[in-house]
């Protein structure tokens, strides 16, 4: 492909992609709520435990350091599934910038990316 020349998508390309994305943000979400409610729950009985079982100065910190990395996971998890859906969500071939939420929907049908104007499916395609 030469400098300036855009790669229009077929309609089975566009379809297949938009099903990867899909796929990734459902094996995605599912993990990130097993462990975030997971974890929230294990953090709750150890709460729980630990108001019977240990003095308030430590109970405090273990708590804290516990919610810090509970947050820090879910973040990471968040993160982790915003990129991946970014990687596997179809690109318009003019600007570059993936296809998400709304544009993906105005690009099927429309054929044209909604930042840029540009053509994403190809002529027979639309």
């Amino acid at each position: 492909m030469q400098a300036g020349q855009a790669r229009w998508l077929t309609r089975t390309e566009f379809d297949e992609q938009r099903a990867a994305a899909k796929r990734t943000a459902r094996q995605d979400g599912r993990l990130a709520a097993i462990l975030s409610v997971g974890l929230g729950a294990v953090q709750l009985v150890f709460l729980r435990w630990a108001e019977a079982h240990m003095a308030s100065a430590p109970r405090k910190v273990i708590a804290l350091s516990a919610v810090l990395a509970y947050l820090a996971l879910v973040s990471f998890l968040l993160w982790r599934m915003k990129r991946n859906l970014r990687v596997h969500s179809p690109r318009c071939p003019q600007c570059g910038l993936p296809l998400l939420g709304m544009s993906e929907r105005i690009a099927s049908a429309t054929g044209k990316c909604d930042r840029c104007g540009g053509w994403v499916l190809k002529q027979e395609d639309r």
